[in-house]
């Protein structure tokens, strides 16, 4: 799959699963890595780009003691707008895709 491809639905991906809930970046990857293969290091760029996009935000759990703190990656009100028109986007290619391999 073509890479700039790829990181565009990863980013989709990630924002959908934002939308849902809080995730870590560990968390977020093993989801990603049950449809699509990528490394952690992969997951902790294309984070670190939607952050400076305004996609999304970060904040440091407590540590229960048991477990260390955690950054949680959270979606941005303008993280939804985005992902609002990005499944628009993917839909419409999706369609024309199908379209013409009929």
């Amino acid at each position: 799959m073509d890479t700039q491809l790829k990181k565009g639905i990863l980013e989709l991906i990630i924002l959908k699963h934002l939308r849902d809930k809080d995730c870590y970046a560990y968390e977020l990857n093993k989801i990603i890595n049950k449809v699509i293969e990528i490394n952690e290091s992969t997951s902790y760029a294309i984070l670190k780009k939607m952050i400076n996009k305004g996609y999304c935000d970060f904040y440091m759990s407590e540590s229960d003691g048991n477990y260390p703190s955690r950054k949680y990656y959270k979606i941005t009100d303008f993280g939804k707008l985005e992902l609002i028109k990005n499944i628009e986007i993917w839909n419409e290619f999706q369609a024309n895709i199908n379209e013409l391999l009929k």
